[in-house]
């Protein structure tokens, strides 16, 4: 498996890039959210990446940050969503947007993306509200996660603001994690 590719963007499409690396070129498909944040041609760029292998040959799919390549990662599992399908979600819709669809059941916004029909959508729905909001936020009902979100709950932070602020730190150190959240906050 290629957990990562690193190296210069030598080409920009638009719905993948061209990174070199050690004389060769990797063809990466992109969702639109990774391709608005690229840095410009020749810079340096670390993608993370999912390569996807079928019988006519692979395809790596590669995502800026950890929590994208989770949430990539997790909709491909389910049943009747390939590669194409995830990254049209994820081109279509925020994580947080999708986040919300999935704890409140709207699956009109993921029926948005082209490609997603309405039982695909509420099969993403079904399949993955437990799983998905907990994951992605890093709230797994240890007790340091859940003091740091009673924390920012009990200063005035609404329930989504809180977990938002929490997506991607590490609540090991309720202080650290809690310091870092009133930091995204504070923005």
């Amino acid at each position: 498996m290629i957990a990562y590719i690193k190296g210069y963007i030598a080409e920009i499409g638009k719905d993948y890039v061209i990174i070199e690396t050690s004389g060769i070129g990797f063809k990466i498909i992109v969702p639109f959210s990774t391709l608005r944040e690229l840095p410009h041609i020749g810079e340096t760029i670390k993608l993370h990446t999912y390569l996807h292998i079928k019988d006519d040959g692979f395809q790596i799919y590669g995502f800026l940050t950890n929590n994208e390549i989770d949430v990539f990662e997790k909709l491909v599992a389910v049943n009747g969503v390939g590669p194409k399908a995830a990254v049209s979600i994820l081109s279509t819709i925020t994580l947080d947007e999708l986040y919300t669809a999935i704890k409140t059941g709207d699956y009109k916004i993921i029926e948005k993306s082209p490609g997603v029909g309405r039982k695909t959508a509420q099969r993403i729905i079904l399949e993955l509200k437990d799983k998905l909001i907990n994951d992605a936020y890093n709230i797994n009902g240890d007790d340091s996660s859940s003091d740091v979100l009673n924390a920012l709950l009990s200063l005035g932070y609404t329930k989504q603001e809180s977990l938002s602020a929490l997506s991607g730190i590490d609540c090991t150190d309720a202080e650290n994690a809690l310091k870092q959240a009133l930091k995204k906050l504070m923005k």
